[in-house]
């Protein structure tokens, strides 16, 4: 299919004039650059909001703790009633109604850091796939170079008289064109390079 691309383009281009090829391997990587430093930066916020939710969540966990404490001992005193009646109820509803306060408190703050968290992993998740994909692209471009130096090479083999006659016993370059066609299947089975 690539060649008939490249065959319908060189026509194209033969009956219209030849326009300025497009460097899509340039802007791709531009796009990708990017979306890498955009991502980046996102990370870095988002990292910065993981840690003052964590702080966020750590001190109230440990509020929480404190009026569990507090109403713990209330309730230790009131059992063995060394308070007057009406005072110990007092007490013990304002300490409750604390503790559930902190409780609820606590849980918000626990909620709002997974969010913040949650958010975090597909950003990062969205870097490796970022980072991956200009690797890959790398990779076909690399490998189209490859291509289109062998093909060159080949090209003028076949042109040049004395290399001409000698390139069809010419072993060690029937060799590489036959390990350059099975590098490209191999690459396109394992869906490398496009």
């Amino acid at each position: 299919m690539g060649e008939n691309l490249r065959r319908v383009r060189r026509i194209a281009q033969a009956q219209f004039g030849a326009s300025e090829p497009v460097d899509s391997y340039s802007q791709t990587c531009a796009r990708l650059d990017t979306a890498i430093a955009a991502t980046a930066g996102r990370q870095e916020v988002l990292r910065n909001q993981v840690r003052a939710a964590w702080e966020v969540m750590r001190h109230y966990s440990m509020v929480m703790r404190s009026y569990e404490a507090r109403l713990k001992a209330l309730e230790a005193v009131i059992t063995e009633e060394r308070l007057a009646g009406g005072q110990a109820v007092t007490l013990a509803e304002t300490a409750r109604r604390m503790y559930e306060l902190a409780v609820r408190i606590e849980a918000t703050a626990h909620h709002h850091f997974e969010v913040v968290r949650a958010k975090e992993s597909r950003v990062e998740e969205l870097m490796q796939k970022l980072t991956s994909s200009k690797a890959q692209l790398k990779l076909a471009q690399t490998a189209e170079n490859h291509r289109i130096r062998l093909r060159s090479l080949e090209a003028a083999a076949e042109e040049d008289p004395l290399v001409r006659s000698r390139s069809r016993y010419d072993s060690e370059l029937r060799d590489a064109a036959r390990l350059a066609r099975e590098a490209e299947a191999l690459a396109g089975l394992k869906g490398g390079w496009s």
